[in-house]
């Protein structure tokens, strides 16, 4: 029987029905397979983006590895029993270790001029930089990004001689201003991968379909058909992969749940119809 419902229910409806995935393979044109890609990939978006914004904090070696790979222990050693008070520094005298065009400062007096705007501001002569002042941490990297970061208000945090806690302390202050930017740039980079690897794997699997329209075994006529079992047949492997995702997030099984659904939805569809029109060959005789 034919799906008379209008799009996209009968995608719904279809892909609940082995029998319906195989029969109903020619109703989907392919700007509707175009769309239906994108809800399967805004499906498996849901738990990364609640994922993302749970996030406290980014590695520093992400922000500025130049930055992360300068900082050392004698720096850390000057910095240690200085205190952030109300978005104040506590710090009375000044400090300065620089390496080339690298510097990591403590500069109560703000005697040290920022330069640029927006994503892109460092101090005069360095491209990487890490220096406390009053009432804000200027961080920048030789990547071309710098930032300005303002001290948290209402809080009182004091710096050790861990550098650890150093790396921690920035990527925490700036997770807090920049968290949207992030949040923005993370969510179409992973938009952005999801989408490439279904493309692969389900175009690996469409391609596998076409091939068997050469032989006697299948009915499948054209790759958009193919496109369609595909897709149709990745709709609960998706759900499922989504619903799992949203109790126990990693990114490496939800991939798992989809791919390995995939392959048992498409072995499901060719033991019930054999990739054969047997309803229309019915009519026929």
């Amino acid at each position: 029987m034919t799906n008379k419902k209008g799009f996209p229910i009968n995608y719904l409806v279809s892909m609940s029905s082995l029998q319906r995935i195989f029969d109903e393979r020619s109703c989907f044109h392919w700007w509707k397979l175009a769309f239906l890609l994108l809800f399967i990939n805004g499906c498996l978006m849901m738990p990364i983006a609640l994922h993302l914004s749970t996030v406290k904090s980014v590695p520093l070696s992400l922000i500025a590895p130049t930055i992360d790979k300068t900082i050392n222990t004698k720096f850390v050693s000057q910095i240690r029993g200085i205190s952030i008070e109300n978005g104040t520094l506590s710090a009375m005298s000044s400090h300065e270790q620089k390496s080339g065009n690298r510097l990591l400062a403590i500069d109560p007096s703000n005697t040290l001029k920022i330069n640029g705007f927006g994503f892109h501001q460092s101090v005069k002569d360095f491209e990487s930089v890490l220096v406390f002042q009053r009432h804000r941490l200027v961080i920048s990297d030789e990547n071309g990004f710098g930032f300005t970061l303002t001290y948290p208000k209402n809080e009182s945090i004091m710096l050790t001689s861990d550098i650890s806690d150093l790396k921690e302390l920035v990527s925490q202050l700036w997770i807090r201003q920049y968290k949207p930017v992030y949040l923005a740039a993370a969510m179409l980079l992973c938009f952005i991968g999801l989408m490439f690897s279904n493309m692969i794997l389900m175009g690996v699997m469409a391609f596998i379909l076409w091939l068997t329209k050469h032989s006697k075994i299948s009915d499948i006529h054209s790759f958009r058909e193919a496109v369609a079992i595909v897709v149709m047949s990745a709709g609960w492997p998706s759900i499922t992969a989504l619903i799992v995702s949203l109790f126990s997030f990693d990114f490496g099984s939800m991939i798992m749940i989809q791919s390995i659904g995939l392959v048992l939805m498409i072995s499901l569809v060719f033991w019930k119809t054999r990739f054969q029109n047997v309803r229309q060959k019915i009519v026929d005789a």
